[in-house]
Formats: structure tokens, sequence, C-alpha cells
């Protein structure tokens, strides 16, 4: 018995919830298939199923807010922690201290800003011809 594709209508079940996928950076679609190959490189389309990721230039403008939001979720508890804990200190001085322990972790928020966007847009606007590979715009129909 042959075994189906994973692209085609009797695709397998996921093996791994979408909380796992999405904490895991697999892919929305198959849930297997890696979104980034290295630190700050993504893969497109997906290696697993195909899926195109980035279907615009400019599509990831989106995971700015979620970057946003975390990186302020970082730094404003680490800078109340700091005036309480340096109360004699300047206010810049502390200010600049959540900045200095938040800088090794920009590559991780930059990547979960990008997976939180992506699985974000596909729950939210996903419509049955988000499922298949697109064509990028000014590629061959």
């Amino acid at each position: 018995m042959a075994t189906p594709q994973r692209n085609g209508p009797l695709s397998p079940p996921h093996r791994r919830s979408r909380l796992a996928a999405l904490l895991l950076q697999r892919c929305p679609r198959c849930r297997e298939g890696r979104l980034f190959k290295g630190l700050l490189v993504m893969n497109d389309p997906c290696p697993v199923c195909g899926l195109v990721i980035q279907r615009e230039e400019g599509y990831f403008l989106g995971a700015l807010y979620f970057s946003y939001g975390m990186s302020i979720g970082f730094l404003l508890p680490l800078f109340f922690l700091f005036k309480w804990l340096l109360p004699t200190w300047p206010d810049l001085l502390v200010a600049v201290l959540p900045v200095l322990v938040y800088v090794p972790f920009t590559p991780l928020v930059y990547r979960y800003a990008r997976v939180l966007w992506i699985y974000f847009d596909r729950s939210i606007l996903a419509g049955e011809s988000r499922h298949g590979p697109a064509s990028r715009p000014g590629g061959p129909s």
C-alpha cells in the first residue's frame, strides 16, 4: 500500500500539536518542516510540504508588532527590577542595563516574532488559496 503524499488530499494526521510546532519553529501546515535553516535565515518554501512562507515582499512587517511586544515584555520588568535593586543609580544608567541583558536574546526574539506572525497570519487569514504553494509576485503564473 502506497503512503499518501504530504501535500495531497489524503495527508497523514499531524504528529505534533499546533503549540508544540510553534515552539519548535515548524511549518504551520505540516508541522514538521523547519522554518529556519540557520540562525537568521529562513527556509522558503517549507522543505517538507512546499508551503511558501514569504508570499510577498514586506510580508514580515507584521512580525515587528510581535517583536515589539516581546521586547517590551522583556525590557520593562527588567527596568523596574534594576530600578528597585539599584535605587541610587541614575535612571539613564538603570535603563541601559536591561538593554545589555536583552541584546543576546535578539536572535531568539527575531525568530519567534516571525514564527508567531506566520501562525497568526495562517490562523486568522487562512483561506483555501493560502494552503497551497503560491507563486511569488513577478514570477511565472
